[in-house]
């Protein structure tokens, strides 16, 4: 008797969970995200208000909700389309109390960009594990360090030879709403701020996938080196006595 659909697709989210848990030896689940304008049912609402850098955070140690842009504290409303930031003048917020940017003209200069960036108006963010994702996902976010995520972006150009990734901060722009509006990867090395209030450590970055990408670098892993695939033996030999030449980190 065939499956369901709906069950397929839980079995194959988490089949790319554990997968990606497993080969890239990632601390935490991926993060499935979905915009969604129907609020989800028989899921927890996040009633304290947070930062979407700090849900991720929630999410990748197992926790499933889902907010409204009330429930989002910073300009994250507006980066997501959810609605008008609480901090009022914003880029004056970026300049004399976050100080980030040294003028109000440069932080609108990554306002904009963010803008430019920013999804169709939704009513309703979801978080969860991506083994745990109850909607199929618009963005499967990862934490890792760089080399995991060098991984990530090979096995996504393995066919086509093309990186395709797209940077962009702070984490709700260029790893949740880039990957949506321009189909391709998002980078985020995580600004001060939202490593403070996500506590993050200083060696992790993020990188947002677009779901539809992601079958193809489960595909993908088998087959390079940036996945479980062996270089020849001859160049394998070639780096290790290469390497001798390098000194060791200290």
């Amino acid at each position: 008797m065939e499956l369901p659909a709906h069950v397929k697709e839980t079995e194959q989210k988490a089949h790319y969970s554990k997968t990606l848990q497993e080969i890239l030896d990632l601390d935490g689940s991926p993060v499935a995200v979905s915009l969604t304008n129907e609020p989800p049912i028989e899921m927890e609402y996040l009633k304290r208000k947070a930062t979407p850098c700090m849900m991720v955070q929630m999410a990748r140690r197992g926790r499933t909700f889902y907010c409204s842009e009330k429930g989002i504290l910073c300009g994250g409303r507006v980066h997501l389309a959810m609605g008008e930031s609480p901090i009022r003048k914003l880029d004056d917020f970026l300049v004399r109390k976050e100080k980030l940017f040294v003028s109000e003209d440069a932080a609108r200069a990554l306002l904009n960009t963010a803008k430019a960036r920013a999804p169709h108006k939704c009513k309703y963010v979801v978080f969860s594990p991506l083994e745990l994702a109850l909607i199929t996902p618009d963005v499967v976010i990862i934490i890792g360090t760089p080399s995991q995520v060098s991984r990530i972006l090979f096995l996504n150009g393995f066919d086509t030879g093309e990186v395709e990734a797209i940077h962009g901060e702070p984490l709700c722009s260029g790893a949740i709403a880039a990957p949506i509006t321009t189909a391709r990867i998002g980078i985020s090395f995580l600004d001060v701020s939202c490593r403070t209030f996500g506590k993050y450590r200083p060696e992790e970055m993020v990188v947002g996938i677009p779901y539809q990408r992601l079958p193809r670098i489960i595909e993908n892993i088998d087959h390079s080196t940036a996945g479980t695939a062996k270089p020849t033996w001859l160049l394998r030999l070639a780096g290790t006595v290469l390497s001798r030449r390098v000194p060791d980190s200290t």
